[in-house]
């Protein structure tokens, strides 16, 4: 049978491609300075993004489509975004080496991850190297930090941890995969209730 697109989308794709709209919402909030609500809003992406998989294992409609689809949506949401938002928020110049190290790691990541999947260690699910949406932790840990300490020392302690982690996505060793999905849920909500909280308050970010 003959369809009128290259492509049928489940429902799982429809969730990865919320999950994609909503990160390109939180890139549009940080170039028009808003980074509180930037944050919030790749937190909700971020939730997109950890149940698109569950979802589709439980509906039994895995395939390498939304393999490929999602890793695509995790490289604009977990390396490009807070790339470009590290960039706006005055981390340049020399610095933009250490963002570059980062997605370049990070596509590398991806790439192994869509050719081997998750692994099994223990008896249970994890990755092979250090996940990407670690990115996103790193950036709130980054712009709290830059509510109570000077630029410079940020900005060093920000090219330390992302050198550890560009390093850490390569590795060629099992990293514990979220088991619980409350636990997730309940981190991206928590996320992204604090950043909008931080955004409505009118806190300078």
């Amino acid at each position: 049978m003959n369809y009128p697109f290259i492509c049928r989308l489940s429902l799982p794709d429809c969730l990865t491609l919320t999950g994609m709209v909503i990160a390109l919402g939180g890139i549009g909030a940080a170039l028009s300075g808003a980074l509180w609500l930037s944050l919030s809003l790749l937190y909700l992406a971020m939730l997109a993004d950890a149940l698109d998989g569950k979802l589709a294992r439980w509906l039994g409609c895995e395939r390498p489509f939304g393999r490929y689809l999602d890793g695509f949506c995790d490289l604009l949401l977990y390396l490009v975004a807070p790339a470009l938002i590290f960039y706006l928020s005055g981390y340049r110049g020399g610095s933009a080496f250490f963002l570059a190290l980062m997605v370049v790691c990070g596509a590398l990541r991806l790439s192994r991850f869509n050719e081997s999947g998750n692994i099994t260690h223990n008896a249970a699910l994890a990755y092979l190297g250090m996940p990407v949406f670690w990115s996103l932790f790193i950036l709130s840990g980054w712009a709290l930090l830059a509510l109570v300490l000077p630029p410079l020392i940020c900005a060093r302690l920000l090219s330390v941890a992302l050198t550890l982690f560009s390093l850490a996505m390569l590795l060629n060793r099992p990293f514990p995969k979220f088991s619980s999905l409350m636990t997730l849920v309940t981190l991206c909500l928590s996320g992204a209730a604090l950043f909008g909280l931080l955004h409505f308050g009118g806190v300078h970010g």
